[in-house]
C-alpha cells in the first residue's frame, strides 16, 4: 500500500495525529479518537503497510511510534506536510 492511499482517509490521519505525542497502543488511541478496538486496529495496519507508523512490543502491549529519522524520505515528507498543513490552520 503506498503513502497516498493510507493518507485517503481523514481517521488515518487523526491517528497519525495522537502518534505525534508518544508510544500510544491501541487501547489508548480508541480511547482519544472514540473508536472501536478493531477499527483503530485496521487503521494501524494501513497505516504500517504505508510506512507511516512502526511498532514496538513490550510484553503483552504493541506500541506505535511515528517512523524515526531512518524512515525513506517519501514517509518523512508526508508527515512534515501533515504537520504543516495542520500547524497553518
Amino acid at each position: 500500500m503506498n503513502i497516498t492511499k493510507a493518507l485517503a482517509v481523514e481517521t488515518r490521519v487523526r491517528t497519525l495525529l495522537s502518534l505525534r505525542g508518544g508510544e500510544p497502543c491501541v487501547c489508548q488511541i480508541t480511547e482519544l479518537l472514540g473508536l472501536t478496538p478493531s477499527t483503530v486496529s485496521k487503521h494501524i495496519s494501513i497505516l504500517f503497510q504505508g510506512n507511516l507508523v512502526e511498532s514496538r512490543k513490550d510484553g503483552r502491549w504493541i506500541y506505535y511510534p511515528l517512523p524515526g529519522k531512518s524512515a525513506p524520505a517519501a514517509v518523512r515528507k508526508a508527515l512534515d506536510w501533515i504537520a504543516k498543513a495542520l500547524a497553518a490552520n
